[in-house]
């Protein structure tokens, strides 16, 4: 999957309920245990601990990704970029199409963060430095 396509993927805000549902209990119930553990990051926290970092992971659906998010909201995948700003406590995403896509963040573990919309997962990742 290309990375154009895997913006446009974070940018249409998928709905992570239908593909949890067929997913195997084992894999349901670790997305339950996942979803009770972490702490919801505000917006300055988000600032803080996501702005200025690369964050490498995997949508509900299995797509694939990995963005800069830089200080200054731009974001920069492989063959992309976008801009994100927070509001409400949300990061918002925007690839381009005039549509934006907005996520709460909740961090799982050292460096590990998952991605909320309407208070469920809709997908994780990894922080690192940016190179």
């Amino acid at each position: 999957m290309t990375k154009a396509v895997m913006g446009m993927l974070l940018l249409t805000g998928m709905a992570a309920g239908p593909v949890l549902a067929g997913a195997s209990d084992s894999h349901s119930e670790q997305q339950s245990r996942s979803s009770e553990q972490g702490e919801r990051l505000s917006g300055s926290a988000i600032r803080d601990n996501i702005l200025g970092h690369r964050v490498t992971g995997a949508m509900a659906d299995g797509s694939q990704y990995s963005e800069a998010y830089r200080v200054d909201g731009t974001i920069e995948g492989e063959d992309y970029t976008g801009q994100s700003t927070i509001e409400n406590d949300r990061m918002c995403l925007d690839y381009g199409s005039g549509e934006t896509t907005c996520y709460q963040v909740r961090m799982t573990g050292d460096n590990r963060i998952e991605w909320l919309s309407d208070g469920e997962v809709v997908g994780e990742g990894t922080l690192s430095a940016i190179e």
